[in-house]
């Protein structure tokens, strides 16, 4: 297929949209549904201070089927411990209804480094390989995304993980 090219223009510049957005719009519109959520996307995207994380989020969608919510964030999964804490650290609560944060600078931002600092996040296809020993109590949950808050997506497992400063358990 040919690509779909779209320019968005953000702050009078106009910049040419990624094959992957544009035709996940286009199948909406094509198919009766309002697209104003990956517009909202789009805007959240491009509130991320980061045009390395910009372009690794692409690749991240493009590889999953994760949904977008009305308010422009996506909908990803992530593995805690059955007391709700994180599986790394054993500190951190991610009970329901939290939002976690922790300072952008401390999230790695380096896509090759697979297994490191951060707020950890992943598609349906790297549940499989997230997690601790104890996979037979760790609780799965869905968690909430600003993609503007996205810090980095590694490139193993087919960019199906990723690294965020702040994160909402759903």
């Amino acid at each position: 297929a040919l690509p779909i090219c779209f320019p968005v223009t953000i702050m009078g510049q106009e910049y040419p949209l990624e094959d992957t957005i544009t035709r996940r719009i286009v199948k909406m519109v094509s198919e009766g549904f309002d697209a104003t959520p990956l517009v909202n996307f789009l805007e959240n995207l491009y509130g991320n201070p980061s045009k390395t994380a910009i372009d690794e989020l692409f690749l991240f969608l493009d590889a999953t089927d994760l949904p977008i919510t009305t308010d422009g964030h996506f909908i990803a999964y992530k593995i805690v411990s059955k007391d709700y804490l994180d599986i790394y650290t054993g500190k951190i609560s991610n009970k329901i209804g939290d939002t976690v944060e922790m300072p952008r600078f401390a999230v790695d931002d380096k896509r090759n480094n697979t297994c490191s600092s951060g707020l950890h996040f992943c598609s349906k296809d790297y549940l499989a390989y997230y997690g601790s020993s104890k996979q037979d109590t760790d609780k799965c949950m869905l968690v909430k995304i600003n993609p503007a808050d996205v810090v980095s997506i590694p490139s193993d497992y087919n960019n199906a993980k990723g690294r965020t400063c702040i994160v909402t358990e759903k």
